[in-house]
């Protein structure tokens, strides 16, 4: 993905899909054409690697159900669901629209999809909930229930009523949320936030410019209520975890082009630049983020829509990937302070 940051020369070499180009220094941006470009050699997933940095950084964790893929429905959030039925099992949930027309619209019932992540089941497939239609940008588990944003709010379960769900037949029936709510932006994205996980973050995605989250903090009933904190994020911004003390984005645009992974301390207010933040060049169609301390290892998931009908087929996708990617906690945290 070609972005832009503020850099003190005239002209700044890119590596871009293995072609050596030249682009004007252009003013201070929420984007970075510095990001860690220098490829390498990889066997995690299909199509030219996205950089060195990330080759060694994520690894691949369980696969994307097979169903979904066969259901036409394309990929968006991602979360996980510590200790999910009571068995000490670790699930993600995944949310992602319908594209029966494979034309990036949705054109029927979303669902919300379970992967076992540890035990005996890892791996397999929880099966799935439908939801009303929406474009399911982002999911999160936190405060005994289950939201998804998308057209400028959020629905929202129990998270007894998704186990109920994934845990029976797979129904053709459409789920109903318990709650709906309009937030601030679009709900682009969903991000689990600070504070033991108790808050989630929301925001927006532009092609052209940085844009803003929001953070709210949910009630027993489940409603959010904002919390007054607003951050800046990256103009691209498919989704965002916290890691400690820091934020993890990842920012995507177009199936041809990189994404990137961006690494900003969280008690930053200001804009992102060279010095607020640590970029690296990812594989193409990057969308959520999830962190979370599984079977003791604390890991960021990293989730693809390439995968989907309405990508995989298409000689234009750079990267096809059907697994979701993982990276140790602390080494990815870590990077930050390390030259781009």
């Amino acid at each position: 993905m070609l972005s832009t940051r503020p850099v003190a020369i005239a002209l700044t070499a890119l590596v871009a899909g293995g072609v050596i180009t030249t682009v004007s220094a252009q003013a201070a941006s929420a984007e970075d054409s510095n990001c860690r470009t220098t490829t390498g050699s990889h066997d995690t997933y299909n199509g030219p690697s996205a950089s060195k940095t990330y080759d060694s950084t994520f690894h691949n964790s369980v696969a994307v159900p097979k169903g979904l893929y066969d259901g036409e429905f394309t990929p968006q959030g991602l979360a996980y669901w510590n200790n999910w039925n009571g068995t000490s099992e670790d699930i993600l949930l995944v949310s992602a629209y319908h594209d029966g027309n494979q034309n990036k619209t949705p054109d029927g019932s979303s669902a919300i999809w379970g992967i076992a992540l540890s035990g005996p089941h890892r791996g397999q497939s929880l099966g799935h909930m439908l939801i009303p239609n929406t474009h399911a940008g982002g999911i999160v588990v936190t405060g005994g229930h289950v939201y998804v944003s998308g057209e400028g709010g959020v629905q929202y379960w129990s998270t007894s009523t998704v186990r109920k769900a994934l845990s029976g037949a797979n129904s053709s029936k459409t789920v109903k949320p318990k709650g709906k709510q309009n937030l601030a932006g679009q709900g682009s994205f969903l991000g689990l936030g600070g504070g033991n996980g108790t808050t989630l973050w929301t925001g927006d995605f532009s092609e052209k410019s940085h844009q803003s989250m929001w953070q709210y903090k949910p009630s027993s009933s489940g409603k959010l209520t904002y919390t007054g904190k607003k951050r800046w994020v990256p103009s691209k911004t498919q989704g965002m975890t916290v890691v400690g003390d820091k934020y993890v984005f990842a920012t995507s645009s177009g199936r041809d082009n990189r994404s990137n992974v961006w690494v900003r301390p969280s008690k930053y207010t200001s804009d992102l630049t060279d010095g607020t933040s640590f970029c690296m060049r990812a594989p193409s169609m990057m969308e959520g983020l999830a962190y979370g301390n599984s079977d003791g290892n604390k890991h960021v998931w990293a989730l693809y829509e390439s995968g989907s009908k309405t990508y995989f087929g298409d000689k234009k996708t750079l990267n096809k990937i059907k697994h979701i990617h993982w990276a140790g906690g602390s080494a990815l945290a870590g990077l930050y302070g390390q030259k781009d």
